[in-house]
């Protein structure tokens, strides 16, 4: 029971972390030029959503990956290969569709589908907080 409790507040303060860092990450996203569809205010709100959503799956992931390297490193099984190259699939999910990636390479955010633009990133986010946890206990 113990155990569970201190993977339950680790995860917690990983998720609070990544939060923090998500949204000082959406601070820093200045305002984008106008675009032919929609209003910018709603463009803006998109893409800090996305942003915010996106960091916060980077910096957990990145923890994760710590995670399974260090099991893998202890147990060296294809359960602990197949975790580790899991994450880092869903690392490189993360990392391509972060806005600041998009910017880096000179494309600009673009938003034709609305909240579908954040909402996958949302759910990844679920299943990455899950995995972390089940790596702790």
């Amino acid at each position: 029971m113990t155990r569970e409790r201190s993977a339950l507040v680790k995860t917690g303060i990983v998720a609070a972390v990544a939060a923090v860092a998500g949204y000082a990450a959406t601070l820093t996203l200045g305002r984008t030029p106008p675009f032919p569809f929609g209003p910018p205010e709603l463009l803006v709100a998109l893409v800090r959503i996305q942003l915010f959503v996106t960091t916060f799956n980077l910096i957990v992931l990145v923890l994760l990956i710590r995670s399974y390297v260090s099991l893998y490193r202890g147990l060296p099984n294809k359960y602990t290969r197949s975790m580790l190259v899991l994450s880092v699939a869903l690392l490189l999910y993360a990392l391509t569709s972060n806005p600041y990636v998009a910017a880096l390479f000179g494309f600009s955010p673009g938003v034709d589908l609305g909240p579908f633009l954040f909402i996958p990133h949302v759910f990844v986010g679920v299943g990455i907080v899950v995995l972390f946890y089940q790596s702790q206990t």
